[in-house]
């Protein structure tokens, strides 16, 4: 073979060779990038783990909130029944003190009563 033959053969090795070289540069980067891409990754999965741990935390303390409405209900009727029956209690003591405020006036007015007529017999 001629020497300008192996020339352009030995030309276009280097040229192929730059390329590999410039291939591989390239692929290096891409291969930093997939490194970050799985560091990244990797954080997004520990985040994710302890989202879940926080949902399942949440779940267990939401599981009695059904039991507390049902709690709450029964309180709200008690105190329903427990006003009302302040409430009739409330009117039967005032009717009570009613009737013993009648008795009472009704006895002073017996004493006033007896007092002018003993005033009144001390008097002749």
């Amino acid at each position: 073979m001629s020497d300008q033959v192996l020339s352009q053969i030995l030309n276009q090795l280097e040229q192929m060779d730059k390329r590999f070289d410039n291939i591989d540069g390239r692929l290096e980067k891409i291969e930093g990038r997939l490194d970050s891409m799985d560091g990244r990754l990797d954080t997004m999965d520990g985040r994710l783990d302890s989202m879940d741990g926080r949902l399942d935390s949440i779940e267990e303390q939401t599981k009695n909130i059904p039991l507390l409405q049902q709690s709450v209900l029964e309180t709200l009727e008690i105190t329903k029944r427990l006003e009302s029956s302040q409430i009739t209690f409330e009117r039967k003591v005032t009717s009570e003190l009613n009737t013993h405020q009648h008795s009472i006036d009704i006895l002073n007015r017996r004493q006033l009563r007896i007092e002018a007529d003993i005033e009144t017999l001390k008097s002749r």
